[in-house]
């Protein structure tokens, strides 16, 4: 008859911790493994993640660039109610003459932004947000046949493409949460003889003519302003209004 091993609580203590310590081992190196063999198939950008051309979204791979604290940037998730500002080059109008595409070139607070859009609002790719401007709405302005509507519709994105296309803009946005979509009010900088200017797009195009001033979302936060931009291109039969 074999005698019996001897086993102390001090061994068992000893190889269970061994046992959690290989566990461990081997749950890093099947990640690594994981990671190591994602990388090698898919070329990460110098952001530590890609695009997929499937889903039509950024995927984050490398964790310590996702984990880029939003406390040190000036942007944060658009929440209902919270405006904010953010700064980008127009890379497209829209055919309803209203929205514009914001390309931000640094991808973290792209990403930050974009985050709670819809799919019709974003483009990961060219990390690209949509953005609705506020208060106008040309096409939503005219109500004459289909052919002055195309005409007037292509004459206001030409006129809108002369101030913001491929120019850098600053928007101040607000976030429709149903929607998920935002919009926006923009300024840009213009060269006058009296030196640089902002000029706020929005109130631009009413002056212009380019739009009545909407006010289905509520006032504008200078309103008054607006009601003078509208009186004085009627006055004077700017745009739209010369058709009345």
């Amino acid at each position: 008859m074999q005698p019996k091993a001897l086993i102390l609580p001090g061994m068992m203590l000893e190889n269970t911790r061994n046992m959690r310590l290989n566990q461990k081992i081997i749950q890093f190196t099947i990640l690594f493994l994981l990671i190591s063999g994602f990388s090698a198939c898919k070329k990460l950008d110098k952001d530590g993640g890609y695009y997929d051309e499937k889903t039509k979204t950024y995927k984050y791979v490398n964790i310590a660039k996702k984990g880029v604290k939003k406390s040190s940037l000036q942007v944060f998730s658009p929440t209902p109610g919270k405006p904010q500002n953010i700064q980008g080059v127009v890379t497209r109008i829209e055919d309803d003459a209203k929205s514009i595409w914001l390309r931000i070139e640094d991808r973290h607070p792209y990403m930050i932004i974009a985050e709670r859009l819809s799919g019709g609002n974003r483009n990961d790719k060219d990390k690209e947000v949509k953005v609705q401007l506020k208060f106008v709405s040309p096409l939503g302005s005219v109500s004459r046949n289909k052919g002055f509507r195309k005409k007037w519709q292509e004459y206001t994105i030409d006129r809108l493409k002369e101030q913001m296309f491929n120019r850098t803009v600053l928007i101040e946005i607000d976030y429709e949460e149903n929607a998920r979509k935002l919009w926006g009010i923009a300024f840009v900088v213009i060269d006058t003889e009296q030196g640089d200017r902002i000029r706020n797009i929005n109130l631009w195009m009413i002056q212009q003519g380019l739009s009545y001033y909407f006010i289905d979302r509520g006032l504008a936060p200078e309103d008054q302003k607006y009601r003078d931009g509208q009186m004085i291109a009627q006055r004077y039969k700017s745009g739209i209004w010369k058709y009345q």
